[in-house]
């Protein structure tokens, strides 16, 4: 049976190989949905357990084992920051890390250039929308559709999110729920392919109609958003060692 710590450095270590394949090819016909499907299948194994994420249990408990848990705890519950970061691994190829949106946040709709995304919950519960995008209507606004829009927790099946379908996404949190997710991306922000953020209104020709919600179409206008920002938290499981 696999150890808590060696899955989360399989998982790293087969995501690395995954996308370093991709990233490779040149052919622009060239299906990756087969190679990041099987990541998939091997990201929703993942539980909070394997990456000793104890966050929520602590906060629950009013107690943490260790001062780095303690530190954790004080600065979530302390600072003002809407999301949260915890920093496993990065290079060239990917990033991996536990993003964690406090209670009545959200991380905004926002986009991942040319980058691939996935999303699996350890703890808490959220709610995931993901537009795909039909065409540039202007420099500043995109027409595009909802392609997802489901609730997610440490059950749900991880979410992917392409260069070309589900790219546009946001997450939220539901109720008094906070929500933590393991998150890798392909490759990495840079300063060439920095985020931009958007806010998604139905397009007003469809908007007085009862139209099905997979035909509506909606105006995705590029915004800056100045309110959010994330702080850094301490990551407290398995040492990760390439």
């Amino acid at each position: 049976m696999q150890s808590s710590s060696s899955r989360i450095l399989t998982l790293i270590k087969q995501a690395k190989q995954t996308f370093s394949v991709i990233l490779s090819k040149n052919d622009h016909n060239y299906d990756a949905k087969d190679c990041v499907d099987s990541l998939r299948r091997s990201m929703n194994r993942i539980t909070k357990h394997d990456l000793n994420f104890t966050l929520f249990d602590n906060i629950k408990n009013g107690q943490s084992s260790n001062p780095i848990d303690q530190r954790n705890q004080e600065v979530f519950l302390n600072s003002n920051a809407p999301v949260f970061y915890m920093k496993l691994y990065e290079d060239n190829i990917i990033s991996v890390g536990i993003f964690i949106i406090k209670s009545h946040h959200r991380m905004p709709l926002h986009d991942h250039p040319r980058m691939f995304g996935l999303i699996k919950v350890l703890d808490g519960q959220g709610h995931l929308n993901a537009y795909n995008v039909l065409f540039e209507k202007s420099e500043n606004e995109l027409i595009g559709n909802r392609h997802i829009s489901t609730s997610i927790n440490s059950q749900s099946e991880t979410a992917v999110l392409y260069p070309n379908q589900s790219n546009i996404h946001e997450i939220y949190t539901i109720d008094n729920d906070h929500c933590a997710f393991l998150d890798i991306l392909s490759p990495p922000y840079s300063n060439e392919n920095d985020c931009t953020c958007y806010i998604a209104k139905p397009s007003s020709a469809q908007s007085a109609t009862n139209i099905n919600e997979n035909d509506r179409n909606y105006i995705l206008k590029r915004i800056f958003d100045d309110e959010y920002y994330t702080e850094s938290l301490q990551y407290t499981g398995p040492i990760i060692s390439l």
